[in-house]
């Protein structure tokens, strides 16, 4: 993420400053290069729930992960699909494409979905805070239970700075005045799944905390295949 106005600044110091009018377009990470309506193709890979839908960029999210003194950039592209057979808003699929950076320097992709979202509760919080590092969903149907753990092991919630952009200029910024800051905290989770033949794949879970209002979102899903 490259801005000649930073003069010494971290990711998160300019980021969290960033949403005020300016006078020029606001550069951001935008790691697919992607605009506000552009199309994304989302393969059958993805899941056959995907199959006849056209996919396109209705919102992109800039964040910034403090760990430590380390911060790491990523993006959340917000899309919209639109069911080909109907046309009907009220077929219409929302997702969640988030693509950041990893350690073999190129990048990795994950398609979630909003599972569950809950006003602020100290109960949940608790739960999400628990030091086990287990977050177990249970089927109301079957009783039956899905069990995730902390990637890697970690210990408590990522802290995330973000810019939210609605709109973007013909060379991919944001218009002057049209973003907005936020910040959030999230757990992330997940878990080994068999696919049939002795092979598995994994599922992942984001608990994210709004720290303007306490609101949480649970989005799930998995590895992103272009």
């Amino acid at each position: 993420m490259s801005d000649p106005a930073r003069n010494g600044r971290t990711l998160w110091e300019m980021l969290t400053h960033r949403g005020q009018p300016t006078a020029t377009p606001v550069a951001f990470y935008n790691p697919l290069d992607l605009r506000i309506g552009s199309a994304v193709a989302v393969s059958h890979l993805n899941g056959p729930e995907f199959a006849g839908y056209d996919f396109t960029v209705r919102e992109i999210c800039e964040g910034v992960r403090r760990i430590g003194e380390q911060e790491f950039a990523f993006a959340d592209y917000r899309l919209r699909g639109i069911n080909t057979k109907t046309f009907d808003h009220d077929d219409e699929v929302g997702v969640l494409l988030r693509v950041f950076p990893n350690d073999h320097g190129t990048r990795d992709a994950l398609l979630l979905r909003l599972f569950d979202e809950l006003a602020f509760s100290e109960e949940f919080l608790a739960l999400v805070k628990d030091t086990t590092g287990i977050f177990e969903i249970s089927d109301n149907d079957t009783g039956e239970k899905e069990v995730f753990t902390r990637i890697n092991d970690v210990v408590g919630a990522y802290e995330v700075a973000t810019l939210i952009v609605p709109t973007t200029t013909e060379d991919g910024r944001a218009p002057a005045g049209t973003t907005k800051n936020g910040k959030f905290e999230y757990w992330d989770y997940w878990r080994e799944v068999e696919i049939g033949g002795g092979k598995t794949t994994r599922q992942f879970l984001f608990i994210e905390m709004n720290n303007d209002n306490g609101w949480f979102q649970i989005w799930r899903g998995r590895e992103f295949f272009l």
